[in-house]
């Protein structure tokens, strides 16, 4: 929500209009600010969408998630449903400068809960366990190939390389 220019300002009116809470992964403070303000969110009966893998995927296979979805069920105990997208590199292809107009799939499975877990989201391996049976979940209604490697870190690998 912070890109320059004038194309940055529309996206940053879009995400702000439709109530986009920003989660700075680059940054431990602004992480939490993000998912604290999902937490209060939450509390307050709404849902909250989040793109666990924090990334587009580089080539539709999908990739590690990231642990605070899973922070955020332990903390809140609200049930995750997982949301699988996939063909939505037909629509922004990785590189280009515009949407095309073309098909995607969106599957959402059951609700999935970790009552054994609630109020251990401190701990880093139960975030991992929920995190990737989330991802697991997600896998199974996309068909999907699971890589276990961030996204984020391929993608940098690719710019590395170029």
């Amino acid at each position: 929500m912070t890109i320059p220019g004038l194309k940055g300002w529309f996206q940053g009116l879009f995400f702000r209009a439709v109530g986009m809470i920003s989660v700075d992964s680059a940054n431990g403070s602004g992480m939490m600010a993000g998912l604290e303000t999902s937490l209060r969110v939450l509390r307050e009966g709404d849902a909250v969408g989040i793109h666990v893998e924090g990334t587009r995927s580089p080539d539709g296979r999908l990739y590690k998630g990231n642990t605070g979805t899973a922070w955020l069920a332990l903390r809140s105990g609200v049930p995750v449903i997982p949301c699988g997208v996939s063909g939505t590199e037909r629509v922004h292809p990785v590189g280009a400068k515009r949407l095309y107009v073309a098909r995607f799939d969106v599957h959402f499975g059951a609700p999935i809960t970790f009552d054994e877990h609630v109020g251990k989201e401190a701990e880093r391996r139960v975030r991992r366990t929920v995190t990737d049976r989330i991802m697991q979940e997600i896998a199974a209604l996309t068909g999907q190939e699971y890589v276990h490697v961030y996204a984020a870190t391929v993608k940098s690998r690719q710019t590395a390389g170029m």
